[in-house]
């Protein structure tokens, strides 16, 4: 959700409402944080003392989307905003998830819970700025602190050190000496995480502004060994200054290190990548012909050429064009003598020879040895045709 003036004053609504019954609300989180650094923020969330109950009387149209952790969304214009409840949390289970949360509590035991000294700043809806744990400070430093005792937030939840490391990409922060020596201890707790989770968090550090700057903590920390064989890949890219889409990010992981099959990529993700390593082996030391472009086409061959380019083999882009823009057919389709002709001139009936000639078709004017003119490819489909069918005839001989 883009955060315009409307939509700030909607959530301002919802603050003014939940005071009017005799609760606190306040914003809470990076949209305070992005304001006080300037930046625009896609999210808006709100705290308050109401529970959730509360809130589902107050406003019509809610949704429980997280009604047990305190969360519910109210929309207004259709618009949703999160609402959680002031809450405290028990011991955490598995480096990630609280075994019990307490609601009622107050605006300071709520943000103790919290990471990031600059990530629990809270604003009333005239916009005056609340800080308990020193984060305006932290803002002004440019650090990355943990609210207390950072070995024990980090022993909460674990996914907190790939936080600490994707805002350092967004940022620029630089972590605090504390906080990194405990991202450092904890990092093999890493891997009690969800993949799933550990991917979001990689590919926000991939597409970030200071990718160098997360990335190079990963290898000083030596978080970058526990990452499932990333390790090779992400030495790699730390100092590249090229923009990468994370599919990138892992496709040059896959090439230079050991990466374990751990990852949840969907199956058009995964056919991707292993075309574009089966391709990078063929064309990294040879050029890209004709047949190749037609085959895998113009975006799959300027992606295996920038993977190519990273790791210090020729640039064929300029090539690619060209070759692209000079087919003479993008498809089967385009080729001026079809299948179904050979099916309408020729006693050749079976589908699967039939298409070993329209594939010898193709190759032969893809690569400009015959014009895809319907008499030049007639006469050599024929051609073709008979000589199939003499073999056939002697095999059944």
């Amino acid at each position: 959700m883009v955060i315009t003036l409307k939509t700030r004053e909607l959530a301002k609504q919802i603050i003014r409402t939940l005071k009017a019954h005799g609760f606190e609300a306040y914003f809470v989180g990076g949209m305070v944080r992005d304001q006080v650094l300037g930046l625009k923020s896609e999210d808006i969330d709100l705290t308050t003392s109401a529970l959730p109950e509360d809130v589902m009387k107050i406003f019509k149209r809610v949704k429980e989307t997280g009604k047990k952790y305190g969360s519910v969304t109210v929309l207004m214009e259709d618009k949703p905003f999160e609402v959680t409840t002031f809450r405290t949390e028990g011991r955490y289970t598995n480096n990630r998830h609280p075994e019990e949360i307490s609601f009622g509590t107050s605006l300071e035991e709520d943000l103790k819970r919290r990471d990031f000294t600059m990530n629990q700043l809270v604003m009333t809806e005239d916009e005056e700025i609340m800080d308990h744990h020193g984060g305006l400070e932290d803002i002004e430093k440019r650090l990355i602190r943990t609210i207390g005792e950072a070995s024990k937030r980090f022993e909460e939840d674990a996914l907190r050190i790939l936080r600490a490391l994707r805002f350092v990409g967004k940022l620029g922060f630089s972590l605090e000496e504390h906080t990194a020596q405990a991202m450092r201890k904890h990092r093999y707790l890493l891997k009690e995480l969800a993949i799933e989770r550990v991917m979001q968090e990689l590919s926000k550090i991939v597409t970030s502004d200071y990718r160098t700057k997360a990335f190079m903590y990963m290898l000083d920390l030596d978080i970058a060994p526990v990452l499932y064989g990333l390790e090779e890949g992400i030495k790699n890219v730390a100092h590249l200054e090229e923009d990468l889409y994370p599919i990138e990010f892992f496709i040059l992981a896959h090439i230079l290190g050991d990466v374990e099959d751990v990852f949840r990529f969907s199956n058009k993700e995964r056919a991707i990548i292993e075309r574009v390593i089966e391709l990078h082996e063929v064309t990294k030391e040879d050029d890209f012909n004709r047949f190749i472009v037609y085959v895998n086409k113009l975006d799959m061959c300027l992606l295996v050429n920038k993977i190519n380019r990273i790791l210090g083999y020729k640039d064929q882009e300029e090539s690619i064009r060209e070759m692209h823009e000079r087919l003479p057919i993008h498809d089967v389709c385009d080729l001026a003598f079809k299948g179904q002709d050979i099916l309408w001139k020729t006693n050749l009936k079976k589908h699967s020879l039939i298409g070993v000639i329209i594939d010898e078709l193709k190759y032969k004017v893809i690569m400009e040895e015959l014009p895809n003119e319907y008499k030049a490819l007639e006469e050599y489909a024929l051609k073709r045709v008979e000589e199939t069918l003499e073999e056939m005839d002697d095999n059944n001989e």
